[in-house]
Parts: structure tokens; C-alpha cells; sequence
């Protein structure tokens, strides 16, 4: 049977978290009788780290296991970042659509997920959108569904949860300012004292802000029993479906971990294109990790990261600068060395 959807991930010393990504799918649509679908999937595995033992001991369980039912698709790269290797993960797939995890992602609940996902491909077969959904929380009560346009501990973007206006075509989150409590746009993060469609009015009470929303008539925007898409300026990328053919791939030169939320985002709406949150689209990250990541975690690698991608979408660096050199004390020197090497590359003046 042809396989429609690729789901996969690029993997750097976490042979738990990849093992528990797979097989909780496996499992979850074998024993809920979703065969069907699970005939229709690959998975696809970029290797990182091909001589350390979670690499070996990957092989040998996808070998074993995913090579007997034609559901594997494992290759051995070296690549120098995580942007390169989930480009190298799209590359490989051989799915109308991929679904990009990370490998330590279980989705909520899979049957359900992998259900609406083959029904949404169906009903979306030529989208050029860039797609994500809501981040659960540990406690299994809550969710993140969109990244709003701030800078935070060296990353673009922080997370926040987006609600529905009375009139059911605004999505917003809610922000303090010194002026009182105010809407903000999950499409681009503008701040508005009243719906800039129904001019709805926000009262907040402080001690309980989400009661107050509740009894003032919005809604959250998932879990509300709507289904309904909904723009938004960005999220996590531990989870991200797309088109194959409709990837626009991370930054060429970028290198190690970091840069990647938000940008790719605005790379897509750069290109006529638009972000999206997908409320069925549900997933819960590993984030804890007792034995810590063997790949560097390094400060320099997200600042050059970021100064190359927003040099590529000419985007203005300043936010940039003041985050890392004027709030965090990054050495200006070789801040700049990074902006040079960036305006070499796309030979900006």
C-alpha cells in the first residue's frame, strides 16, 4: 500500500524517547483496529550520531522491527544542526505529507490524531500552509497553541494560549500591560483595547483571569468542541506538518540547536503562505531529560542562527541585537563577525 504520510524525526542520543515516539503510534492504531492507517505510514529517521549506542541500539529496532511491515525509512547522515537534519528528514520522505516530530513527541491521542490528519490531507490536498497544533502540558490539563512575538531566554518567541472572541472570528491571547489587560492578536501579536472585529471589551479580574474570561462569553480555542484552523504567529517546532512539496527548509548554514521557532514561520507567511494551528493536532514533548543532551547547547549557535535567517528574509536585526547584546551581555565583537558573515553569504550590503 502506498504510503501517503511520512511521519518523522531526526535522532541525537535518545533511544527512549525515539523508541516510545514510534511505538506509541504503532500501537495505539494496531490496537485500536486503525491498521488501515498505520499500512499507509512511514517513518523516517535521520541518524545524527551514527556511532554512539542509541544510534546502534535505533538500528537494530527499526531493522527488526519497522523493516518487516515496509514502514521504514532510516538514513545515516551527518549534518551539524537540527534545522539541516529535519531538512534531511522532508528530503527523504516518500509521503504526500510529513509530520515532523521530535523524537520524544507523543501525540493526544494518537487514533484520533492520525485519524483527522489522513481526513485533513483529503480535504487539503495541494496546501502550501505550514501547520502546527497545540502543546499539552505535563499535567495533561493544559496547552500552549501558539508562540507570540516577544524574545525570551535567547529564543523568539514565547508560549501562550489562544482563546475565541464572542464572535467567534478573533483569536487572541491576553496581555498585561501598564495600561490594563489587553487583547493580543495569535495572528501577529498587535495589542488591541477592544475585538478589532466585534469591539468586544476584555474585564479581567486579577486573581482569577481565567474565570473571567469564561463568564464575560469567550472561549478557549481548542477543546471547545470547534475544529476550526486558526492563524497564528508562530509555534514550538517538536511538531510541525506540511506538504512535502510545500517545505521551504531551514536555513541552509545553519549549525547546533536553536533558531528554528518563529522563523520558519514567517518564512512561509514571506512567501504568500500562512501558519496555522491545527486543534486536533495535539502533542506532548519530553521536555525533562535526566542524562543531559550530548549535542552543544551554546548560546553563539542561536545568535549566528538567528542572524542568518533573518538576513535570508531581510528582516530587521535589531530585535536581535538588543535581545543577545543589549539584555544578555553577548560580546558585540563577534555579534558582528556573525552579521558580516551572514551579509557575505546573501551578499548584502
Amino acid at each position: 500500500m502506498k504510503k501517503r504520510l511520512s511521519i518523522g524525526f531526526a535522532h541525537h542520543d535518545d533511544f527512549d524517547g525515539a523508541w516510545f515516539t514510534i511505538q506509541d503510534i504503532r500501537k495505539e492504531l494496531i490496537f485500536n483496529g486503525r491498521k488501515d492507517l498505520l499500512d499507509q505510514i512511514e517513518f523516517v529517521i535521520v541518524e545524527n550520531n551514527k556511532t554512539s549506542r542509541h544510534a546502534n541500539e535505533l538500528k537494530k529496532f527499526v531493522i527488526n522491527t519497522l523493516s518487516i511491515d515496509g514502514s521504514l525509512n532510516y538514513n545515516i547522515v551527518s549534518t551539524k544542526g537540527t534545522g539541516i537534519a529535519k531538512n534531511e528528514v522532508i528530503k527523504s520522505a516518500n509521503g504526500e505529507f510529513v509530520l515532523l516530530l521530535d523524537c520524544h513527541v507523543l501525540l493526544c491521542p494518537v487514533a484520533r490524531v492520525i485519524d483527522k490528519i489522513f481526513k485533513f490531507m483529503d480535504e487539503n490536498p495541494n496546501t502550501n500552509d505550514l501547520y502546527s497544533g497545540p502543546l499539552v502540558y505535563d499535567n495533561l490539563n493544559n496547552f500552549y497553541t501558539h508562540f507570540v512575538d516577544v524574545w525570551s531566554e535567547g529564543m523568539w518567541g514565547s508560549w501562550s494560549t489562544a482563546w475565541r472572541c464572542k464572535c467567534n472570528k478573533f483569536f487572541f491571547d491576553v496581555k498585561q500591560t501598564l495600561d490594563g489587560f489587553k487583547f493580543r492578536s495569535v495572528e501577529d501579536s498587535k495589542l488591541y483595547d477592544k475585538s478589532p472585529i466585534c469591539e468586544c471589551e476584555l474585564k479581567i479580574d486579577e486573581e482569577d483571569p481565567v474565570k473571567s474570561l469564561v463568564d464575560n462569553g469567550f472561549k478557549l480555542a481548542v477543546n471547545n468542541g470547534s475544529e476550526e484552523p486558526f492563524e497564528i504567529f508562530g509555534q514550538g517546532t517538536g511538531c510541525l506538518f506540511v506538504r512535502k512539496d510545500a517545505w521551504l527548509g531551514y536555513n541552509q548554514h545553519v549549525r547546533g540547536f536553536g533558531g528554528e521557532e518563529c522563523y520558519i514561520h514567517e518564512k512561509f507567511r514571506k512567501s504568500g503562505n500562512k501558519t496555522y494551528c491545527l486543534p486536533f493536532l495535539m502533542w506532548l514533548h519530553r521536555f525533562a531529560r535526566v542524562n543531559p543532551p550530548t549535542y552543544p547547547l551554546e548560546t553563539s549557535y542561536k545568535l549566528r542562527n538567528y542572524i542568518l535567517e533573518f538576513t535570508e528574509l531581510n528582516l530587521d536585526l535589531s530585535p536581535v541585537y538588543k535581545h543577545f547584546v543589549t539584555d544578555n551581555n553577548f560580546d558585540e565583537i563577534v555579534y558582528n563577525s556573525f552579521v558580516r558573515e551572514a551579509k557575505y553569504l546573501y551578499n548584502r550590503d
